[in-house]
């Protein structure tokens, strides 16, 4: 959660440093705001992975739970089963 902040903090500083350079009215040149541009595209793919990994990370170990749950689920009905068998026998 740390990093989807970190990137997160840093896509907001670097768009809101453009958006405020722009309406300075001053002249900018139009290679610093494209390479700045870039910079936030990058906080942004950055930004994206960080959340993406997250869910998959949570998606996962729940999923993981579901499988273990699943599991001793199977061998419960198993044993009932066999006991159920053994009690008609």
């Amino acid at each position: 959660m740390q990093r989807i902040e970190e990137a997160y903090q840093t896509l907001v500083e670097g768009t809101r440093y453009v958006y405020d350079q722009v309406n300075t009215n001053e002249e900018i040149a139009e290679a610093w705001v494209h390479s700045e541009l870039a910079n936030a595209a990058n906080a942004y793919q950055t930004l994206t992975q960080n959340v993406w990994q997250a869910i998959l990370k949570r998606t996962d170990e729940a999923n993981q739970w579901q499988i273990c749950q699943a599991t001793q689920l199977t061998r419960v009905n198993d044993a009932l089963a066999f006991l159920a068998e053994a009690n008609t026998v």
